[in-house]
């Protein structure tokens, strides 16, 4: 380092002595470098080029272990020493992290087991016999800079038996983590199967399944966003999803002790929205004809008299053919109606019976969901504002929660409950809904045989109103009239199902 002097005399100084004491302290305070703990602001690494911009205060170099030795409850681990562009090998921190499983992590305060200044290696102790660990080295500049090693993963050895024989293992992470089926089962809802995991320090029965579900075909680190299921159950049903959408599902087993192992990623796509239609139509219901006279009258030539051959709507269609014995049916049911009542188990009972939860109509191919009066999801006095956040199918408008109190709820609350074995219930289109009505008779327009309880007001659909989106498609079962209607308004609902295409 140069030493600068400046003489004086009586404590005079010249101007030529003043110039030289300030250009030496200049050159004392950093001009000519030397101390390696020292930054240039005009000379990066002492460069002889002192217009050379300084580039410094780059992250440490060289950060990575050496070995990584464990036992039962210990592990040794060394790592090279690092480099640094302004800071001295000697002077840089290295920080040692480690979490028991077999993931990757974030350095934390929480991780941290050892910190040091010119250190290169350290034991851990009070660690887990046979256990999953995963350790990162940091290393840290003068300036704060930081570099994280790669991960590195090790396990600690097992604790032999007391007799000498094989080795007991002790606390690690579940095993045989792997799905049994994934299954679109229509537009909206996805099906998953597992197998039972196994544990060796944890009951099957006490292990904890996790399923996330991720929008998309890559590979992904589960969220707390993404859980969609947990429990110790080995299956689940996923609802709510986008159609023709590619999902990809991760299954992940903790123990009690925390230890977690995740299963391979799978993926499934939804498939497109298709509308249904009714590939076969219910007749109106209508048995009498009328005359100059007289209204709901038999259709005889002998009380039509003129009005006779003139194919009113009880002389043609599949009420004419019942009527006439030309075809038969399956179940049984007012004019042409073909209906069985359906029991909670799926399946078919007598007609007679007094206790059923649906009704299948054996023309249209549809099940419908029957009302009660006990007060509980299937009550049918119940009322609801229509509500879809399905951009498919809601007309561009999701109408109204209410609360909880809305279409949407009711269909999720059904399907949860598997009414009837099944779980794609769903709002009725307009056609469908009309297709139940019998405009023989009125309050209820409706064969209340089979839909028994049946309220004479307005029942949603699922259609929305073309010309006004805030609004959707409603039929009075008091006489089969219809009504576009406002979203928000309280009606009734009727849950249907497709049994055959």
């Amino acid at each position: 380092m140069l030493a600068c002097v400046v003489s004086s005399k009586n404590n005079n100084c010249s101007l030529k002595y003043l110039t030289i004491a300030m250009t030496c302290a200049l050159a004392a305070c950093g001009g000519g470098g030397g101390d390696s703990g020292t930054t240039s602001n005009t000379n990066n690494g002492g460069s002889a080029n002192p217009s050379t911009p300084n580039t410094g205060n780059q992250a440490p170099n060289n950060v990575s272990f050496k070995s990584v030795t464990p036992t039962q409850t210990t592990v040794a681990l060394s790592w090279n020493t690092a480099t640094d562009d302004t800071t001295a090998s000697n002077q840089l921190d290295y920080e040692l992290h480690l979490i028991e499983g077999n993931t990757t992590f974030e350095p934390s305060a929480a991780t941290q087991k050892f910190t040091a200044k010119n250190v290169t290696s350290t034991t851990l102790t009070g660690l887990k016999a046979q256990t999953s660990y995963v350790a990162k080295l940091v290393v840290k500049d003068a300036q704060g800079l930081a570099t994280i090693s790669a991960l590195v993963p090790f396990t600690t050895q097992a604790v032999t038996n007391n007799g000498g024989g094989n080795p007991t293992p002790t606390n690690t992470a579940p095993q045989n983590v792997a799905f049994n089926t994934v299954k679109a089962t229509n537009y909206q809802t996805i099906a998953a199967t597992w197998k039972t995991a196994t544990d060796d320090t944890t009951a099957s029965s006490v292990l904890v399944y996790e399923l996330y579900l991720n929008e998309g075909t890559t590979d992904f680190t589960p969220s707390a966003a993404q859980l969609k299921f947990f429990g110790n159950a080995t299956q689940t049903t996923l609802t709510g999803l986008k159609a023709q959408t590619d999902y990809a599902l991760k299954l992940v087993v903790k123990d009690k002790e925390g230890l977690a192992t995740p299963s391979t990623v799978l993926v499934v796509k939804t498939p497109a929205l298709v509308l249904t239609t009714l590939s076969n139509l219910n007749d109106t219901g209508i048995t009498k004809c009328a005359n100059n006279t007289t209204w709901f009258n038999d259709c005889s030539q002998a009380n039509l008299l003129s009005f006779a051959g003139l194919n009113q709507d009880a002389d043609v269609g599949r009420d004419y053919l019942i009527a006439s014995t030309q075809i038969s049916k399956t179940g049984a049911g007012v004019a042409s109606f073909d209906l069985s009542k359906i029991s909670t188990a799926g399946q078919t009972v007598a007609s007679n019976a007094t206790a059923w939860a649906c009704v299948q109509d054996n023309v249209t191919g549809l099940m419908w969901e029957a009302k009660t009066t006990d007060g509980g999801t299937q009550e049918a006095t119940k009322t609801y504002a229509w509500y879809s956040t399905n951009y498919l199918t809601n007309g561009g408008d999701i109408g109204e929660s209410k609360s909880g109190q809305n279409t949407d709820t009711l269909i999720k609350q059904v399907n949860t409950q598997k009414l009837c074995g099944y779980q794609d219930w769903r709002l009725p289109n307009k056609a469908e809904l009309d297709s139940i009505i019998n405009y023989g008779t009125f309050s209820p327009a409706i064969d209340a045989q089979y839909f028994a309880n049946t309220q004479n007001g307005y029942y949603w659909t699922a259609d929305s109103v073309a010309n006004g989106t805030t609004s959707a498609w409603a039929i009075n079962f008091r006489d089969g009239s219809e009504s576009a209607s406002y979203k928000g308004s309280m009606y009734y609902a009727r849950l249907v199902r497709t049994v055959s295409p």
